[in-house]
């Protein structure tokens, strides 16, 4: 076993859509690094204009952002199925890619500054479950363009249930475990079973759902129309650098309104000056809150239902939940749980804003075996998306579902719909969609060298097969032509 210590650590980063964390392991647990004010996380938010020399990263960033939101970007982590956009900030321009590693690289220098000589062996980065390929190749690549050696990616439901598997080891048997993880950009929930046995602690996947288009931030975008109208702002000849002003004051203001109804039933906002000779003071009730944004609620509720019964579950199944996200305190949260899986089951005992990175550096131990247990750690994936191949008639051939238990491999056999084609581009998606146009594609495989044959008497064999670490292998074979290709995409 390897020794731990603060110079040579293994770390978990927690990238987040609004806020991001980094925990080390230590011989007694994951633990957390603190910036210099004493915070445990960071604003996931990069802002640049032409005065500065570098990109402001983290909780100045967002400050700045209020101020000048023109030149500030929050919420990249929604960017990521896309490289290829452009962020301008100021005179530059950026990628998804390279802002996420400017947040990653912030978050690294933090940890780096508390000690001299710092050297870690390597970095665990989080992803939510319900990412595509493209979206997770696309955050291992900023880990590594921030420079940081990538020991693994983690799904953030995983990362949370080895928090708690590891926190409650020594009292826990064997349950279901549902982790409902509510960031500020991606709901992301997943069933797990927990068996912990003499010899060895499972955490397997029976099943996951959710919405990368579903968080934190949505919420704050209903309550900050809602502020708007109560507050009768008049917005009619404001110029585009005022509105732009004001509406991200009115999101600063939701988000501090969002976060005292977590625990209060009202609130007072008070906003000066939002635009020119106008102001803002109201009250904002919990009730009126939860009503703007009652359609997520039942977004949320339909996933459950369908994670649920993809696990072959009934609601009383589920012994333990486990909350995720700085959004999952919406008091109404724990009502949609109650109601769905029974009240007494959540379990209270780690921080949802911090048990991801958590996770990540306990991931991070035990890939780099740091880990001093006499037990073996086994993680046991399902596929969170569909994947297959493309057709001719704008379809998708399904050879893998979602939420099929890993490894598996599967073999159709496909044909050409041309005559005497000499070469074949085969594309390869993921999603749930039976149509090409609504899913990701995650890939090409190009297949020259074709004999010639009528449309139809080609026979050309696919196989996908996903492994254990969720790394996809695409084999093609047309054994006429002598051809077997052998492609690999990863997904984690």
């Amino acid at each position: 076993m390897k020794v731990d210590n603060e110079k040579k650590p293994v770390l978990g980063i927690d990238l987040g859509t609004t806020y991001s964390a980094i925990s080390r392991w230590t011989e007694k647990g994951p633990k957390v690094y603190q910036n210099p004010r004493r915070e445990y996380s960071w604003a996931s938010v990069v802002y640049f204009d032409d005065r500065q020399e570098k990109p402001l990263v983290g909780n100045l960033a967002l400050k700045r952002a209020i101020i000048d939101p023109e030149n500030a970007v929050i919420g990249v982590k929604r960017m990521m199925d896309d490289a290829n956009q452009t962020i301008r900030l100021g005179n530059k321009e950026f990628s998804p890619i390279e802002i996420s590693s400017l947040i990653l690289r912030d978050v690294y220098e933090y940890a780096e500054k508390t000690t001299p000589g710092f050297d870690p062996a390597g970095v665990v980065v989080t992803v939510p479950y319900y990412f595509t390929a493209v979206q997770n190749s696309n955050t291992a690549d900023a880990a590594k363009m921030a420079g940081l050696n990538v020991l693994g990616i983690i799904q953030e439901p995983v990362a949370a249930a080895l928090a708690y598997g590891v926190h409650e080891e020594e009292n826990l048997s064997d349950e279901i475990i549902m982790v409902f993880d509510l960031g500020g950009g991606t709901f992301d929930l997943t069933i797990f079973r927990f068996t912990n046995n003499q010899d060895k602690i499972t955490f397997e996947v029976l099943a996951t759902g959710g919405d990368d288009r579903l968080g934190g931030l949505d919420f704050d975008k209903k309550l900050s129309e809602l502020i708007e109208k109560k507050a009768n702002l008049n917005l009619d000849g404001q110029s585009e650098v005022d509105l732009l002003k004001a509406k991200s004051a009115l999101m600063e203001a939701a988000k501090e309104a969002k976060e005292i109804l977590s625990f209060e039933d009202s609130t007072e906002v008070i906003k000066p000056n939002i635009l020119p000779g106008q102001h803002i003071e109201i009250e904002i009730e919990r009730e009126e809150f939860e009503a703007c944004i009652d359609h997520y609620f039942v977004k949320m509720d339909t996933i459950m239902d369908n994670v649920i019964e993809k696990a072959c579950l009934s609601r009383s199944d589920i012994n333990r939940v486990i909350k995720v996200g700085g959004s999952s305190r919406i008091p109404k949260i724990d009502e949609l749980l109650s109601q769905k899986v029974g009240g007494n089951k959540t379990f209270g005992n780690i921080d949802p804003d911090l048990c991801v990175a958590q996770g990540a550096s306990i991931y991070a131990a035990f890939l780099d075996e740091r880990i001093d247990w006499a037990k073996e750690i086994e993680i046991k994936t399902a596929t969170a998306h569909a994947l297959g191949v493309g057709l001719a008639d704008g379809r998708v051939s399904v050879l893998i579902p979602a939420n099929r238990q890993t490894p598996c491999k599967e073999t159709r056999t496909f044909t050409t719909d041309t005559d005497n084609c000499e070469e074949l581009d085969i594309d390869l998606y993921q999603g749930a969609s039976k149509f090409i146009k609504n899913n990701k594609k995650i890939g090409t495989i190009h297949v020259p060298g074709l004999v010639k044959r009528p449309a139809g008497e080609l026979d050309i064999k696919i196989t996908f097969q996903i492994s254990q670490q969720q790394s996809v292998s695409v084999t093609v074979i047309q054994e006429e032509s002598h051809i077997r290709k052998v492609e690999t995409v990863k997904l984690t």
